[in-house]
């Protein structure tokens, strides 16, 4: 099968899932893939200029990055539920994944996520994150 094909009978980016399981919850999570362009925006997002001296420099807040990701690619649960948010005393949707989940399940949701969207090596992950 050549490339042109391939693509023609593949599934949109955007409707490619898997389930990552939470051990600590005994429960699976679903998760979404993320296109190139969900990404860049989630970074830019995650973006804020800083003073260095006298210089601005931008400067990316990778736990951000990790709890917007999540909130983008995470379609069960919804972690801008009312109820969730409630119950974890969170104002938003990121202050819940923080809130909610360990840093190690963080991390495992982040990992699978990325893999999911193509990036298949740690190296290939570390790059994105930087």
């Amino acid at each position: 099968m050549d490339a042109l094909q391939a693509l023609l009978g593949a599934k949109p980016a955007t409707e490619i899932t898997d389930q990552v399981k939470i051990k600590r919850l005994g429960t699976d999570f679903t998760i979404k893939a993320l296109t190139g362009e969900d990404i860049d925006k989630i970074r830019e997002q995650a973006t804020y200029p800083t003073k260095n001296g006298k210089k601005t420099e931008l400067k990316v807040n990778e736990e951000e990055v990790s709890r917007l990701l999540i909130i983008k690619a995470t379609v069960e649960p919804n972690f801008a539920n009312a109820n969730l948010l409630k119950h974890f005393g969170a104002t938003d949707a990121g202050e819940c994944v923080q809130k909610a989940l360990l840093a190690g399940e963080i991390m495992t949701l982040q990992t699978a996520i990325m893999t999911l969207s193509g990036f298949d090596d740690e190296e290939e992950i570390e790059e994105v994150k930087n």
